[in-house]
């Protein structure tokens, strides 16, 4: 199967990174809907905490639907309907259901224990990532949409709507291994 679009869903620290990386040198090009959060948050002028973007991306949703990010986003790829596209921060079920629908689009979830997120979290000291477990549980449970409303963070949904989902438990090797195995039986 070629997609020419993909959208990866997980959790925080899961291992997304590390996948979009292996697709970017398989020629897909990145498209985050991160990237339209950090341009409001700056514009806004709150510092670019977790909670912030987490705030701004929600209010977004909330005033101009819960596909507004996707869709601020993806009008690349309307423009270059030639080229590969992979997205990434795909948090809400109105974001997989718009690239699904307008996009015919391969959605990857990845899924990884807190544990270990939690560890690899703290090694990649990104700005913005909670620097104790207390701090990463609260926004652990908001990002997986624990009590948030309909146009807040649901990434335990959007897992749910992946149309596969790749573990990343065990070594990155291993992860590694998974990802080939992946690309070899879908992408290639």
């Amino acid at each position: 199967m070629k997609q020419n679009v993909i959208a990866v869903v997980g959790p925080m620290a899961s291992g997304k990174g590390t996948l979009i990386d292996i697709l970017q040198t398989k020629g897909f090009t990145i498209l985050s809907l991160s990237d339209a959060v950090r341009e409001k948050t700056r514009e806004w002028q709150l510092p670019l905490t977790r909670k912030n973007l987490q705030d701004v991306g929600d209010a977004l949703r909330k005033k101009f639907g819960g596909s507004i990010l996707v869709e601020l986003i993806t009008s690349r790829i309307r423009k270059y309907p030639e080229k590969k596209f992979v997205i990434d921060g795909v948090r809400n079920p109105a974001e997989v259901e718009y690239i699904k629908k307008n996009f015919n689009a391969f959605v990857i979830g990845i899924a990884a224990s807190s544990d270990k997120r939690f560890v690899l979290l703290q090694q990649r000291k990104k700005e913005g990532d909670p620097k104790t477990r207390e701090a990463f549980n609260k926004l652990e449970l908001r990002d997986r949409g624990v009590k948030q409303e309909p146009y807040g963070q649901q990434v335990d949904a959007c897992l749910r709507m992946a149309d596969i989902v790749i573990d990343n438990n065990g070594t990155l090797h291993d992860f590694k291994e998974n990802l080939t195995y992946f690309f070899s039986t879908f992408l290639d």
